[in-house]
């Protein structure tokens, strides 16, 4: 009795589909995607920005299925063109088409142009991940045309390039190598962003900077009321992030999502940016009559350079960051039977102590002092971004103190000396409070009190 021989693998796998039937099957996810930028047409979606429409969702899940039921067809026969072509069609109809920026606009979140997209604008990520789609079905349709020969020198040349990125990114903190420099502005600038590796490879190299955190005073007042006394005024203090209000999953992806929103607003002016002569003396004369005015409310200066003490923001943050972070917290810190009149926002360096700081040594005076608590509230220097109503509106851009520092300072005259050591630092920090040894200028500003100054908490479990 003889037994068969079981067959060859190659006979057991079953055969590619045939290119007509990728071509059908992915032409259907052409057309759904095509559908979905036909409704938005036939709607009236908006072309420019990012407001809401009603039939968003509705054109975000055709095109998302388009695109799968595409990626479905690159799956039955991944070494034939056609499909792959399918895809990188499916990623233009659901990424977009329109006309170039205008020219000035290059710093605008949403250009004022029409953009034709299958997938709205108010989904913009998922439209990013659509231009993604473009690339991924462009090269793997060239792959399949590519020798093995090619294809492992493409390979090669990838890993070269991606590692050539990283590379520039650590490096290009000043001063810049030049080579860095120029590799950054001609061939890695596309890449490097998409990726986003221009910015995490830099915060060890070599010095991690400090960090960036919001403080936020937001006052109330009645519900439909135009004008109060003092006494019907409440206020409400805010700090994000927080660990331990904002840390509520097991990966803190909360907590670090909200930590990269506080780094969008420490963009300023370029290193060229000089205010004019007229500008700089009508600031500093704002400053000066606001202290003789309202001596109650003066906010002291450090002596400090004017450049040190007033950061101005760039335009994208002046202008669209901090009056689109304004509307959220309205939003988010609604009360009923209340109005938000308005929110005074704060953007506050976290200085990180130096070693002999952190040891207690003075390095200018070559002579032992006391060792710094990292959060010792004269380590957080709180910059005033403006006060916004609940539309996002800048209420006075005339504002003595606009992006100026509000500091927190011990003051000899009003505050006791600070001691010799730690030690004894923390047991009358702890017994007398934060004003035993330091004035806090930013309750003073805001005309509102922060709760625990030195090491500010939420006043409440509430999660911006």
């Amino acid at each position: 009795m003889t037994i068969p021989e079981p067959p060859p693998d190659a006979e057991l796998e079953e055969p590619a589909a045939s290119p007509l039937r990728v071509v059908i099957i992915g032409s259907c996810g052409v057309a759904l995607t095509m559908s979905a930028l036909a409704i938005g047409l036939a709607t009236g979606a908006p072309r420019q920005g990012f407001e809401v429409h009603w039939a968003d969702g509705i054109r975000a899940l055709l095109a998302c299925a388009g695109l799968f039921i595409a990626g479905c067809a690159v799956s039955m026969r991944p070494g034939w063109f056609g499909g792959w072509l399918c895809g990188a069609a499916c990623g233009l109809l659901g990424y977009g088409i329109g006309p170039p920026r205008p020219l000035g606009t290059e710093w605008y979140l949403s250009a004022p142009r029409d953009w034709y997209a299958g997938v709205p604008n108010s989904w913009d990520s998922v439209q990013l991940f659509f231009g993604a789609a473009i690339a991924i079905g462009l090269i793997g349709a060239i792959w399949t045309r590519l020798p093995a020969r090619a294809i492992k020198l493409c390979m090669l040349a990838w890993v070269a390039y991606h590692f050539a990125g990283i590379l520039s990114a650590i490096t290009s903190p000043p001063p810049t190598p030049w080579l860095t420099d120029q590799y950054w502005k001609r061939i890695g600038s596309p890449y490097l962003q998409f990726a986003y590796f221009n910015n995490a490879y830099q915060f060890y190299s070599p010095d991690p900077g400090p960090a960036c955190e919001l403080w936020l005073c937001v006052e109330y007042w009645p519900a439909g009321a135009d004008e109060v006394a003092d006494a019907d005024r409440e206020f409400e203090w805010h700090y994000i992030p927080r660990r331990d209000n904002h840390f509520i999953d097991p990966f803190g992806l909360t907590f670090y999502r909200r930590l990269s929103l506080t780094e969008n607003v420490a963009q300023y002016q370029g290193p060229n940016y000089v205010a004019l002569p007229a500008e700089q003396q009508a600031m500093l004369a704002r400053r000066d009559s606001a202290t003789r005015l309202q001596p109650d409310r003066a906010v002291k200066r450090m002596g400090w350079p004017v450049e040190q003490e007033r950061r101005v923001p760039n335009d994208l943050v002046a202008r669209q960051v901090l009056p689109s972070f304004a509307r959220h917290f309205a939003k988010d810190f609604a009360r009923p039977g209340k109005d938000i009149h308005s929110i005074k926002i704060y953007r506050v360096l976290h200085m990180i102590t130096t070693l002999p700081q952190f040891r207690g040594y003075d390095v200018n005076m070559g002579r032992a002092e006391m060792a710094a608590d990292p959060y010792m509230p004269n380590l957080y220097l709180p910059y005033f971004q403006g006060e916004f109503d609940a539309k996002g509106q800048l209420l006075d851009s005339t504002e003595p103190c606009l992006y100026w520092l509000i500091p927190i300072f011990n003051d000899p005259e009003v505050n006791n000396k600070m001691p010799e050591t730690l030690e004894e630092y923390r047991r009358n920090y702890k017994r007398y409070g934060f004003s035993y040894y330091f004035t806090d200028s930013v309750s003073r500003h805001a005309g509102c009190p922060r709760p625990e100054p030195g090491r500010p908490r939420p006043t409440e479990e509430r999660r911006p």
